[in-house]
């Protein structure tokens, strides 16, 4: 009896999400096999794409702030891409019901996708909060085969049980690096210019990369069912620009500053705003071949060259347990992908 109101309720979800049952041919026997592989390589770009973006929006959130960074960076990505979006684009659906829920969902998700990730990059280490975040692959899977109807296979489930595992690995063992009374911390620890407690700054960033993982995993299925309607490059800078249509009054009656940056962190505010912009059009390109579930987790592969990145160039040095969850969540990743 709960396994039919399980099934029940998953109808229920795809009806409102506009999916017909009949038409559920998405799994990996519906995709030829150059499609798989263009999608295969589109999820890898967008992972490189992502990894170096994130360097960038530590940089400029520690440089102008997190919400002010946030912000701009957007601007530079609607600038950017919605030009290009506006030639090349051919729209070949119409808005309707379900189209309208789908933006509504993708503007809330993009709220707190890029408030959260701004937020604990500014705040937290590449090397700790970025394997949270990369979580976000498993919530896309999950809202793309229950919702979307897409299908599981075992390497799947195996994958994404990885990937929690690692996950709660790295947050229960980061918080012990994170207090300045631990003896086994190593590595310089950012700043903390808001009169904030280490620890608690720590898992304020924690908290936050979880936000972000949850954002990111409804805002990439969501973009994809919003492509027809908005073209594959249109829908990121309208996401974009919903983003900043219902965060800029909840940053202002905050009272936090998003005035124009101080040139100085210019650079990199433009970077993580073009990175993040190309990882989401490789993404979307990817998504128009091969399933979401399939090219999510390859794009979750950010988070092995984050880390790798924070280790050998940032000279981060969490501790072992750490590094054995990030790994382990970025095996999950690659699992999935298999």
């Amino acid at each position: 009896m709960a396994q039919f109101h399980i099934r029940s309720g998953f109808r229920v979800l795809q009806r409102i999400a506009g999916v017909d049952r009949r038409s559920l041919e998405t799994s990996e026997l519906a995709y030829p096999h150059r499609q798989m592989f263009f999608g295969i390589v589109m999820g890898l770009l967008a992972s490189a794409s992502w990894a170096a973006a994130n360097v960038f929006v530590q940089k400029s959130g520690q440089q102008a702030g997190a919400f002010r960074a946030l912000v701009w960076a957007q601007v530079v990505g609607i600038v950017a891409l919605a030009p290009i979006a506006w030639i090349l684009d051919v729209p070949t659906g119409s808005w309707t019901r379900h189209t309208v829920l789908w933006a509504v969902l993708a503007a809330v998700a993009a709220v707190v996708a890029y408030a959260c990730l701004f937020f604990s990059m500014e705040r937290g280490r590449l090397s700790v909060v970025v394997p949270v975040m990369s979580s976000w692959s498993l919530v896309a899977a999950g809202v793309s085969i229950f919702v979307l109807g897409e299908r599981l296979r075992l390497a799947h489930g195996l994958g994404a049980g990885l990937v929690v595992l690692g996950v709660l690995i790295v947050s229960r063992f980061s918080q012990v690096e994170a207090s300045p009374d631990s003896a086994v911390a190593k590595g310089p620890v950012p700043d903390n210019d808001h009169g904030v407690p280490a620890d608690r700054q720590h898992r304020i960033a924690m908290i936050a990369s979880v936000g972000a993982a949850l954002g990111f995993g409804v805002l990439i299925p969501a973009i994809d069912q919003l492509a027809p309607v908005t073209g594959r490059l249109g829908t990121i800078p309208l996401v974009y620009l919903m983003d900043l249509v219902l965060g800029i009054p909840l940053v202002l009656m905050a009272r936090i500053d998003i005035r124009f940056p101080p040139r100085a962190s210019w650079v990199a505010i433009i970077a993580a705003g073009v990175f993040e912009t190309i990882g989401f059009v490789w993404i979307a390109l990817g998504v128009a071949r091969a399933p979401v579930a399939i090219v999510s987790p390859l794009a979750g592969l950010a988070s092995a060259f984050t880390v790798l990145f924070a280790w050998v160039v940032l000279r981060e040095r969490p501790r072992p347990a750490v590094l054995l969850g990030a790994a382990m969540a970025c095996t999950g990743v690659v699992t999935l992908a298999i």
